[in-house]
């Protein structure tokens, strides 16, 4: 059910239809040389566009900063919880604007949303600058730059080039289902129900949904032969679509492995997790004060683990200083420290919560309890912002859903590498040692001690707004544009 408003200028509103539970807007003007703010408000929602709605320009020049550029707020608020879709619509673009050094970017605060050029934009193209926001009663205001980056090869190009876009909006009260959309992107359908997780996984089972802290997520199951992406000139694994969208990778190699090939390529290398064993501190990809006295003083994200400082330093070298960085979006990675018994500091025997999960009751899940342990970058509304890359491992629920059974070898799945590798999982400290979850060379799936040297496979989300090509099979992977 749906309500639409048309605006022409700043004063003219009309047309609302009321068909149910669901509202939505679109906001429209004519060009104007001089605009004023436009303020829509429908359904208990309020949108207000600095300068109205309308960008238009015609000799924006090359510049050595976006906030040289065009620079618009644009502040939503709402009496209810609501949803909210904003685009950007192409009304007019010259041919000469038709470059990458023509770039937008729109932010909340110091976050960047997302960002992209108009090289293959057209007239009539809608740009989606913001998809399924939850807008609250607290006004929260974004800003859309749009520019001419200063350092494109042919500034003379672009002088007295012409181009109007115009905002438009879309708001609903019912979640959007993000994974969905980027599953039904991907051409990709899921399977009803949930698999017997006490049973490996050892033919091609499918997609299957379960929830995870953004929403719901599918994930993959078994020998699938139609999760593999091709991106920073690495082989990948699709894991799962997180509930946001965006799309979760583990690290698989320099070349496109087959189910059940057992190659030393498909990790970046071998590490401790971290070179001590002796504290339940040692459990944490981050950790804080051995001997300490407190849970919390014990798994404070203060120090490094050894192997979040060999993925930290990979990823820097062939994400970031390879330009790759601005594909991958800041989600969530559990460090799950949810603990079944124990008190979860100093030498005192403690289970975590995974042990529980994956040895007592079989029962899997995406979700990570504690806020302390959903490691982000910059994200402290879900996350706990502790990382420095957006990058971390699986976790040992991922490989349970995936097909991996404890006390068992599954050599078969497409999770299998023929060797030993670590998740993110903690597992128990007991007799003296902390112990995380790993798969071994036959895919036998249980635990060690955090300072045995095992491999690593880093794992990373792609942005759900990436563009990409092929069928995601072996020979055709998707490969990202």
């Amino acid at each position: 059910m749906k309500k639409k408003h048309i605006i022409v200028g700043c004063l003219l509103v009309i047309g609302a239809i009321a068909l149910g539970s669901t509202l939505a807007w679109w906001t429209w003007s004519t060009s104007s040389s001089e605009q004023t703010n436009v303020v829509v408000t429908v359904g208990g929602i309020t949108i207000d566009y600095e300068d109205g709605e309308n960008i238009t320009n015609n000799n924006l020049i090359p510049t050595s900063t976006k906030e040289k550029g065009i620079s618009k707020n644009i502040t939503v608020s709402s009496t209810g919880q609501v949803y909210l879709d904003l685009n950007m619509a192409v009304v007019t673009l010259d041919d000469g604007l038709k470059d990458a050094s023509f770039k937008y970017e729109i932010y909340n605060g110091s976050e960047l949303i997302t960002g992209g050029n108009f090289a293959n934009s057209n007239a009539g193209d809608n740009i989606a600058l913001l998809s399924g926001v939850e807008v609250t009663s607290s006004p929260t205001t974004y800003t859309l730059y749009i520019w001419i980056d200063g350092n494109m090869s042919n500034p003379n190009a672009m002088y007295n080039q012409n181009f109007e876009f115009r905002l438009n909006a879309e708001a609903t009260d019912e979640k959007p289902d993000f994974a969905k959309q980027t599953l039904q992107k991907l051409g990709l359908t899921a399977n009803e129900g949930t698999p017997d997780f006490s049973q490996e996984a050892t033919t091609d089972e499918g997609i299957y949904s379960a929830q995870d802290d953004y929403g719901t997520s599918y994930y993959f199951r078994g020998a699938v032969e139609n999760n593999y992406v091709k991106f920073a000139n690495k082989y990948w694994r699709i894991i799962r679509i997180n509930g946001d969208g965006t799309i979760r990778l583990i690290y698989d190699g320099t070349s496109a492995h087959a189910n059940g090939e057992s190659s030393s390529d498909r990790q970046i290398g071998i590490s401790k997790f971290n070179n001590t064993f002796g504290d339940n501190a040692y459990v944490g990809y981050m950790y804080g004060q051995t001997g300490a006295s407190s849970y919390s003083a014990a798994h404070a994200n203060t120090n490094s683990s050894t192997i979040k400082t060999a993925v930290d330093n990979w990823y820097k070298t062939n994400i970031v200083d390879a330009g790759y960085s601005d594909k991958v979006a800041d989600v969530i990675y559990c460090n799950d420290r949810s603990m079944k018994s124990g008190t979860g500091y100093g030498t005192t025997v403690t289970y975590y919560g995974t042990y529980q999960r994956i040895v007592d009751g079989i029962n899997p899940v995406l979700t990570c309890t504690n806020q302390n342990d959903r490691f982000t970058v910059e994200d402290t509304t879900k996350g706990n912002g502790a990382l420095t890359y957006p990058v971390g491992l699986i976790t040992a629920d991922e490989l349970s859903m995936g097909g991996a059974v404890y006390a068992y070898g599954n050599s078969s799945y497409y999770l299998y590498t023929g060797d030993f590798y670590w998740t993110m999982s903690p597992s128990i400290f007991s007799d003296g040692g902390a112990l995380v979850w790993r798969l071994d060379y036959a895919g036998y799936f249980s635990y060690n001690s955090v300072n045995s040297p095992l491999g690593v496979r880093p794992v990373l989300s792609l942005k759900s707004d990436i563009n990409v090509t092929g069928r995601g099979t072996q020979s055709d992977p998707f490969v990202v544009q």
